[in-house]
């Protein structure tokens, strides 16, 4: 159906409110647009046990994008379409070297700070042992420690897991101190087999080279020669605007940075004002 179209919507920071929460009014306007023959694609950083209940109880998903791209899935067949992990030896290579910059960082800086590295290995989401006990005990603001606590496996001393390692489709790591966040990234920003980018304040995440949400996107383009003016893209951060450019519209939410914004078609409310709801309304 030519008047139909495949609405491509990032999740933390879009359809999530800064309490990491989907309403009921954009959980609504979603299920509309599928009954109507739409597609509803999630597009985000996140791998599929982490998606939200609330996204996993809509009825008529085809397809998700994950992990920022390295997966495309097929939602009814519960499969990958695409696949791509990051560079052999590259995620042991990435977790070492951020705890090294984060010691000389902390012995420099003169101030306690923290970083949680989350692993998506063979579509599963893992993190290390010693965080799982930090999470059960601190006091943190938001729903972060809840995030961390749902849906990971926790493993001992992550970075020595090769097994898991050599299968991982991507790393995000969450720094409590934005500006090491910072420095990592320009770092392996010139890595050959590397891609790195953000989606929340103070989180680097790493994929291999070439592998965004753009990329995923491309892939169930050609695949299903979807017409990029029948593509809505939805998104707040560095990390939807590569799915921008492959779209025919695009949105970026007000709660987005302005060079996010200046790289979309429309400007929605933010996502406190269910701002991607009230665009697809209209």
């Amino acid at each position: 159906m030519t008047d139909r179209y495949w609405i491509a919507v990032d999740m933390d920071g879009t359809l999530l409110n800064s309490r990491g929460q989907i309403s009921e009014r954009t959980c609504a306007v979603l299920q509309k647009c599928l009954d109507q023959g739409h597609h509803v694609l999630p597009a985000t950083g996140r791998a599929l046990p982490l998606l939200p209940e609330k996204i996993k109880n809509l009825s008529g998903i085809s397809y998700a994008v994950l992990g920022n791209g390295s997966v495309v899935w097929d939602w009814k067949k519960t499969c990958a379409l695409y696949k791509k992990c990051l560079p052999e030896g590259s995620a042991e290579q990435i977790l070492k070297d951020v705890r090294e910059r984060y010691r000389v960082h902390q012995e420099k800086a003169g101030k306690e700070s923290r970083y949680y590295a989350e692993v998506i290995s063979d579509g599963k989401v893992y993190a290390d042992s010693l965080d799982r006990e930090y999470f059960l005990t601190a006091e943190i603001e938001g729903n972060f420690a809840e995030y961390m606590l749902s849906n990971h496996a926790y493993v001992k001393r992550l970075e020595d897991q090769s097994e898991i390692l050599k299968k991982a489709e991507k790393i995000n790591i969450f720094f409590e101190d934005v500006l090491l966040s910072k420095k990592i990234r320009e770092k392996w920003q010139k890595v050959k087999g590397i891609y790195t980018t953000t989606s929340v304040a103070g989180n680097a995440e790493f994929t291999a080279e070439g592998i965004n949400k753009g990329r995923g996107l491309a892939i169930l383009k050609e695949r299903l020669a979807i017409p990029k003016e029948q593509i809505i893209a939805i998104g707040d951060n560095e990390n939807d605007v590569e799915m921008f450019k492959e779209a025919g519209i695009s949105v970026a939410m007000e709660n987005a940075k302005d060079p996010v914004k200046q790289q979309a078609d429309f400007v929605a409310a933010d996502n406190d004002h269910d701002g991607a709801a009230e665009f697809l309304e209209k």
